[in-house]
């Protein structure tokens, strides 16, 4: 019987190896037949030595063929899946296989710093796709969590253009200022990691149209009605909404994120105003500015307090009134006395 690749088995190589090493020392006289009378001791000793040497040929021959067999017994290791090889943007989440049905967008690595900026679950969003097979493309393309694409594109896709709509215009195009940025709020160095560095919000300027008209968020030009609707909307998806009139850093755009606060706590404050109340604000802001420094903190004193000038020419003496039923005897005693009172 053959063994690995046509070599015998162990055990068979090596019982010929000591059958034959003993014909050959019977063949010269070592062996007890033939033993030479003047090496007797010397022949049993060199006997000894080769049946040990041929047994440890033999078992190293064993152990060989039997690692041999073995290694070709086990199998190898089934090949690694694909879409785990690489980085991880194969994994494709829930949130990116809803996303996947209205939006165009590439799947990106997690964000692990620098510093505290981290973000999973990240995607590049390209477009949306509307009902009617349109693309609304942001530009540039924007960076940010799952989640929150998702919710930016329901926002495009189920308010903004039909909002947009309805007055007989198409949307093709949203404009944006910022997306993923590592940066403390407000660019304020000692502040908390603004929701930028978490990919978890978004700063849109304006809306572009199919005709290619432009239309700004915080532009007091723009329709009112039409912002005032883009404005209910968003304070509805978002849980922060920052505009003009929230503070000097949100004057150009409109920022949306998706913070979790305690109880879940929303923040809208994005006034949409028109030409008139935004010069009105101006006026008011600069003559604000206009006034001394510290001026304004200065309580000014309380009015003084209206004084009843009827009652306040009435004489300041003490008047005493006696009714008429405690005058008697007694009282006219000392009567002289009370007059020098008056």
């Amino acid at each position: 019987m053959m063994g690995v690749r046509g070599v015998r088995p162990p055990k068979a190589f090596a019982r010929s190896l000591v059958e034959s090493d003993s014909a050959d020392l019977a063949a010269k006289g070592f062996l007890a037949n033939g033993t030479s009378r003047r090496s007797s001791a010397f022949s049993f000793l060199s006997l000894a030595i080769w049946r040990i040497y041929v047994k440890l040929v033999g078992a190293m021959v064993f152990l060989l063929g039997t690692t041999a067999t073995a290694a070709e017994l086990i199998p190898l290791p089934r090949a690694r899946p694909l879409d785990i090889l690489g980085d991880q943007s194969a994994t494709v989440s829930p949130c990116q296989s809803r996303l996947a049905e209205i939006a165009a967008f590439k799947p990106l690595l997690p964000i692990t710093g620098p510093g505290d900026c981290t973000a999973t679950d990240v995607v590049a969003l390209e477009a949306v796709l509307l009902p009617d097979k349109h693309r609304v493309v942001f530009s540039p393309t924007a960076t940010l969590r799952c989640p929150m694409a998702e919710t930016v594109t329901h926002w495009v896709r189920e308010d903004v253009a039909p909002t947009i709509g309805d007055l007989g215009k198409s949307l093709r195009d949203v404009e944006i200022l910022d997306s993923f940025d590592c940066r403390r709020r407000n660019g304020i160095a000692d502040a908390k990691i603004s929701e930028h560095g978490h990919a978890n919000a978004l700063d849109v300027r304006a809306f572009k149209l199919a005709n290619g008209a432009a239309m700004e968020l915080t532009d007091p030009g723009a329709a009112k009605s039409l912002r005032e609707k883009l404005r209910q909307s968003a304070c509805a998806r978002f849980s922060t909404v920052l505009g003009n009139g929230a503070d000097a850093y949100h004057d150009s755009h409109v920022h949306l994120d998706l913070i979790e606060r305690s109880n879940h706590y929303r923040i809208c404050q994005w006034d949409v105003l028109d030409v008139a109340e935004t010069a009105a604000l101006a006026a008011k802001k600069a003559a604000a500015a206009s006034m001394p420094a510290g001026a304004s903190d200065i309580p000014l004193p309380r009015p003084r307090p209206v004084i009843n000038t009827a009652s306040s020419d009435r004489p300041r003496h003490r008047s005493v009134r006696l009714r008429e039923g405690m005058r008697g005897p007694i009282f006219s005693l000392f009567a002289p006395f009370l007059r020098g009172m008056h």
